[in-house]
């Protein structure tokens, strides 16, 4: 199996997994779907977490293992994703302020903004970040 072929099957993977979770998401909307088998659809973030594992090797395997490449790794990926996170969370904050008048504890945007977990609340997501879907990425980075 050629590279072209292999990540043809994973763009099948992520377009399934995105499927899978907006369902997910639209069945606690939804009365009669409550009990279908979409409520199965969260299995979309785990293809999501192998989907990345193997993205992160696949896109690595040429690379030398130094500390150098390490840290261009990560600056990279910082690079690609940080920025959208950071403007969604402030927006986030922003407009939780100015029309309810609610925002979180600085210690709380800080650890969002850091990728670290909120609490020990347990899994998946240790206490939610600002956003909540941003638990995911805590995941991410922790094992990046």
């Amino acid at each position: 199996m050629n590279d072209r072929t292999t990540l043809s099957a994973v763009a099948f993977l992520r377009g399934f997994a995105v499927i899978a979770v907006v369902l997910y998401h639209y069945s606690w909307f939804v009365h009669p779907l409550e009990s279908t088998i979409l409520r199965k659809g969260y299995i979309g973030v785990d293809i999501f977490f192998i989907i990345s594992g193997f993205l992160a090797c696949h896109t690595t395997r040429k690379i030398k293992g130094s500390l150098s490449s390490l840290l261009k790794y990560i600056l990279s990926r910082l690079i690609r994703i940080y920025p959208a996170y950071f403007i969604i969370t402030i927006g986030y904050v922003i407009t939780q302020k100015t029309l309810f008048s609610t925002y979180p504890d600085f210690s709380v945007l800080v650890k969002s903004l850091l990728f670290f977990p909120q609490s020990d609340s347990g899994s998946p997501v240790y206490g939610s970040p600002v956003v909540d879907v941003g638990w995911t990425l805590n995941y991410e980075f922790f094992f990046t």
